[in-house]
């Protein structure tokens, strides 16, 4: 059950990279890119891989959150498994933002998530909330959206 988790998490994280090398950011100047992870040490440690990667000409910097705080560092943040009564006031603290949200499920992007990896029958299905996306400024390459499920879920009000 363990090893199944690290491959499951580190697919994930790769899939991660791949989101962010084909998002452009307002800022596409700096030279780091911040990502900034919400999760166990399994899900920490998947992401140690893509440490100190290079994409679109800027360095990859894992951070690990272990609290809520300091968001505005993070050009893209990884939420694995938040409780709801966490999650919504986080990414409402995030919206309007240029910080890419990824998390794990439906629930994440009811909740003004932007992309959404959820597994379904053993594969990974790449879910889009193209609102909250547009309001961070963020841009989407046209050749990831075409991968991807678009969904649209109102504003979260909670």
């Amino acid at each position: 059950m363990y090893a199944r988790s690290v491959e499951k998490q580190a697919v994930l994280a790769v899939l991660t990279l791949n989101v962010a090398r084909f998002t452009s950011w307002p800022e596409q100047a700096k030279s780091i890119l911040n990502f900034c992870i919400i999760g166990d040490n399994i899900v920490q440690q998947s992401f140690e891989n893509i440490d100190s990667k290079v994409i679109n000409n800027r360095t990859i910097h894992i951070i690990n959150l272990s609290r809520l705080r300091n968001l505005e560092q993070c050009q893209l943040l990884y939420v694995s498994e938040l409780e709801r009564n966490r999650l919504v006031p986080l990414l409402a603290e995030l919206r309007g933002q240029a910080t890419l949200t990824i998390g794990e499920n439906i629930e994440f992007l009811q909740a003004s998530g932007m992309v959404g990896l959820e597994r379904i029958n053993g594969k990974i299905q790449l879910n889009i909330n193209l609102s909250s996306v547009k309001e961070s400024n963020l841009l989407i390459s046209s050749r990831l959206l075409k991968l991807a499920n678009i969904v649209s879920f109102p504003t979260s009000t909670y």
